[in-house]
């Protein structure tokens, strides 16, 4: 009896203790705040993207990322006003993401190169002048 609560524990010290952790998205740009964002909304398409495993086991964020960019096509690169919601089932579970892809390079040739700039530096995406690089 002594050996079976010993090793029950053992076993319950060593979850308890274990961690582990995974790397779960790589992004260029991201924000949780609203940002008004100036864009032609008839250039983006609404998408979405799952990335599903059993018990999440492969499951990531960026494959659904990367999924839901596949799915508007091949000349949209950027997801704006997305959502990531993670889904569960029985014994499968993963992420979804939702958002409106847009194509830079659609927007540049809009826009053209010196508009698209401005548009860059209105929305506070990124600056090159005003840029620094941290360690």
């Amino acid at each position: 009896m002594k050996k079976t609560i010993s090793f029950v524990a053992i076993i319950i010290a060593l979850i308890t203790f274990s961690s582990c952790s995974q790397r779960l998205i790589d992004f260029t740009v991201i924000s949780s705040k609203n940002v008004s964002l100036k864009f032609d909304k008839s250039q983006g398409k609404a998408v979405s993207g799952t990335s599903m495993g059993f018990i999440g086991l492969g499951a990531s964020i960026k494959d659904a990322m990367d999924n839901a960019l596949q799915n508007a096509g091949p000349d949209f690169d950027i997801l704006v006003d997305g959502v990531v919601r993670l889904e569960d089932y029985f014994l499968v579970s993963g992420y979804k993401v939702e958002g409106t892809a847009i194509s830079t390079s659609k927007m540049k040739a809009s826009l053209g190169v010196k508009g698209y700039e401005e548009w860059c530096k209105a929305n506070n995406i990124f600056d090159p002048t005003t840029a620094t690089v941290q360690n």
